[in-house]
């Protein structure tokens, strides 16, 4: 079974919109969440290794790991939520 994270975004909103279960809520917020936790990553990453930015590139790479650890989490809990509600 492909999980809903594998899945590519017009599918993905197409069963959102749908009459159901799954995706529901929680799955549009933790994919929402991913995202915000994604474009932190950007922001990261296009900061990270200029000389412009070489006094918080510490703290750039500190920020990458914990953004990176939430998206992950974050992506994680689409499935969680897709089997909570098939319960």
């Amino acid at each position: 079974m492909t999980e809903i994270k594998d899945t590519a975004i017009e599918p993905f909103l197409d069963a959102l919109a749908s009459s159901g279960a799954t995706p529901g809520g929680g799955s549009a917020a933790a994919i929402m969440g991913g995202m915000g936790a994604a474009l932190v990553s950007m922001v990261c990453n296009l900061t990270i290794g200029k000389k412009k930015y070489a006094e918080v590139e510490g703290e750039m790479k500190d920020l990458l790991a914990k953004a990176e650890d939430l998206r992950n989490r974050l992506t994680g809990m689409i499935q969680e939520d897709v089997r909570a509600s098939i319960r």
